[in-house]
């Protein structure tokens, strides 16, 4: 089912920046508006020794205008917008509440991720989003790079699997994405098993590939391609990956849990959207 919404939560920094680009990018696909929500957190709460009301307002104001710049970016390129300036509250909490407020919602969000040789940290609102949403989320890394202008499609998709049942509910998602005669589809399974023999003929990819024909039989026409790659950093091959092909969006199924559980490991999955080139589309199970 399209989404009848794009939600663009945004603090309105570079990430931010580049998250703009592709919920614009989404809307003039689907045909949908765009609802920007920012969560503003500059509420005083104790007794200072000197009045900062002053500054506060002045913070507001300039959120007013960063939020008014963000809607005319996206007006000039045909898409209908509507803002949303939330005042207090926890961003991650806000957000979750205004999707199950829409009907088939697509969340976009930006984040600062940082990382480390055993960490990969995207940022709490981020996280915590990631763990609780049920609706597709397109996350934005600090590796992708914001664009000019809002074109209707993405033309390189990757999507990555394991052959799950939770990576495969990202197959109708990508689908409709690939429907689009200038779209081509990438299909990557990143082994960590040396006994797998590494063909992409292997009967492995058979649930993608009936997937795929149950969802999209008229793109056969542009056959998608399949890609088997081994190693035991399976992060950094998909992240590889990404930027050889080079794809504009990476796509992964992820199973919805407490702890944001994966057909990834969770620590993979954190470093996959921290470093990918291109944003992440993570669709829920």
């Amino acid at each position: 089912m399209n989404p009848d919404q794009i939600i663009l939560a945004t603090d309105f920094s570079p990430a931010s920046s580049a998250a703009l680009s592709i919920a614009g990018r989404f809307a003039n696909m689907f045909k949908v508006k765009v609802l920007v929500v920012h969560v503003f957190q500059y509420v005083a709460r104790h007794q200072y020794q000197v009045p900062v009301g002053w500054m506060i307002e002045c913070i507001r104001r300039d959120v007013q205008h960063r939020m008014n710049e963000t809607r005319k970016i996206l007006a000039d390129s045909g898409v209908e917008t509507e803002g949303r300036l939330i005042e207090d509250g926890f961003p991650a909490l806000e957000i979750l509440n205004i999707l199950q407020t829409c009907k088939n919602p697509l969340l976009v969000m930006g984040t600062h991720a940082i990382g480390g040789m055993d960490r990969f940290v995207l940022g709490s609102t981020a996280e915590e989003v990631l763990r609780q949403a049920v609706c597709p989320v397109v996350t934005v890394g600090p590796h992708v790079i914001s664009e000019e202008g809002f074109g209707p499609n993405f033309h390189k998709l990757l999507y990555a699997t394991d052959f799950s049942d939770a990576s495969l509910a990202a197959v109708p998602f990508a689908t409709m994405l690939w429907k689009s005669p200038s779209a081509s589809l990438r299909i990557l399974h990143v082994s960590t098993d040396p006994d797998f023999s590494g063909s992409t003929e292997d009967r492995s990819f058979d649930p993608v590939r009936k997937a795929l024909a149950s969802h999209a039989p008229e793109s056969t026409a542009h056959a998608a391609e399949y890609v088997v790659l081994h190693g035991k950093d399976v992060s950094q091959a998909i992240t590889n990956e990404a930027e050889r092909y080079p794809a504009d969006l990476l796509v992964l199924g992820v199973h919805r849990a407490s702890a944001f559980a994966s057909h990834l490991a969770p620590k993979i999955t954190f470093q996959v959207i921290a470093a990918a080139p291109c944003a992440v589309l993570t669709i829920s199970s």
